[in-house]
């Protein structure tokens, strides 16, 4: 007898202002305020954002937690739950517990790579998001993409 494995996927809620959903993404600073409280975090944590066609949030998921110093991105486990989530592209928020907003040389490689499996998959990385001490970095506004 052979057995198959069952995929269970779960899903938790997070408690955010109404006028911030059901709508758009339209800014880096629209997702911040959303997940501003990471700032707060002493280890690195990385949430990934599922978009539909209309930019609109379907589900996010908190891909990665890390040490104060660093995370594990892999890209398969990014864009893993986004195809089961129907996702048509993500968005990929990450925190630096020491506060700064600036992409260290790692944030650089894995958005890379992000953005590269992304146009594979016909699902792109719309930006990639650090959270500092009270404010954020977008490599969308940065020109980094």
């Amino acid at each position: 007898m052979a057995y198959l494995k069952e995929l269970k996927v779960t899903f938790t809620r997070k408690r955010v202002d109404d006028d911030l959903l059901n709508k758009p993404v339209e800014s880096p600073g629209q997702v911040f305020a959303l997940f501003k409280d990471m700032q707060d975090e002493t280890k690195e944590k990385v949430v990934v954002l599922h978009l539909n066609p209309q930019l609109e949030i379907l589900s996010w998921e908190l891909a990665a937690i890390g040490t104060g110093t660093q995370t594990l991105m892999d890209p398969a486990e990014i864009y893993r739950n986004a195809i089961l989530a129907r996702a048509s592209s993500l968005i990929v928020v990450h925190n630096h517990p020491s506060g700064t907003c600036k992409p260290s040389q790692a944030d650089i490689a894995i958005a890379s790579r992000l953005v590269e499996v992304g146009k594979l998959l016909e699902m792109p990385l719309q930006d990639f998001i650090i959270i500092g001490d009270g404010a954020y970095g977008s490599f969308r506004e940065d020109g980094l993409f």
